[in-house]
């Protein structure tokens, strides 16, 4: 799933833009398979103007000066004019990473505004846009899809802190990201928060809180959206797991 932090800093003498990301990628998540030597996204530069972008991979913390993850990034730096084009080229490191199910990590389009004459006479404070979309590690054990897997997950109504929660157990290898969880019946719908990151990891359990604190609902069926391979979203309503 992509999600757009604002990164806040002072860089000498500059003014934002509008708070807008104009670099688009081609894709909202990248899959990358372990038999793969590289895989390719292609960026486009929507604004009116130039940028200048940095391109990495990391773990979550949108910080390059972090960068652990076992990615290189190729160009990591570039101009794009407006309208343009560019190719980027992912290479995996060969670190050693788990084969018996996804790994995650982010990939970020950190975009610099430009500097006029006139501003750079001025301190101001930029506002620099990071983009940060997905990138999956599949090993080549792994040949389900998410569509093959989707149907193994279950959904429980339990107890969390003073209110309740949906818990999605994931007993697959795959990791699953939704965009919106739901407790119905046929007249009532309890929605869980939203959340930045609404993901729930390969062979793990993760409980998502319903916006009301005291559930009236304590029966039904779960519909929920999940991003499937190509990052468009899917609902599927199942039975609530007892």
């Amino acid at each position: 799933m992509m999600k757009k932090r604002a990164a806040i800093a002072f860089l000498c003498l500059l003014f934002a833009a509008p708070l807008r990301a104009g670099i688009m990628a081609a894709a909202t998540r990248v899959i990358y398979p372990q038999d793969h030597r590289e895989v390719s996204l292609m960026l486009a530069n929507t604004n009116s103007y130039p940028v200048i972008v940095q391109s990495w991979v990391d773990n979550g913390e949108g910080d390059p000066e972090s960068n652990l993850a076992p990615f290189v990034v190729l160009p990591a730096v570039f101009r794009l004019s407006p309208g343009e084009r560019q190719g980027l080229r992912i290479i995996y490191n060969q670190d050693t990473l788990p084969s018996d199910r996804e790994s995650v990590f982010w990939l970020n389009l950190y975009e610099i505004p430009p500097v006029t004459d006139k501003q750079s006479q001025q301190s101001r404070l930029t506002l620099a846009m990071n983009t940060q979309l997905k990138l999956f590690w599949r090993p080549k054990s792994i040949t389900a899809t998410l569509k093959d897997v989707v149907n193994q997950l279950t959904f429980r109504l339990v107890q969390d802190n003073s209110g309740w929660a949906i818990a999605v157990n994931n007993p697959t290898p795959l990791n699953i990201s939704f965009t919106s969880i739901a407790l119905v019946n046929d007249t009532v719908e309890q929605s869980a928060l939203s959340q930045m990151d609404m993901m729930t990891r390969a062979f793990s359990e993760k409980r998502y809180p319903l916006e009301a604190a005291n559930a009236t609902l304590k029966e039904g069926k779960i519909r929920y959206r999940y991003l499937n391979e190509d990052g468009a979203s899917i609902e599927k309503t199942v039975p609530l797991d007892r």
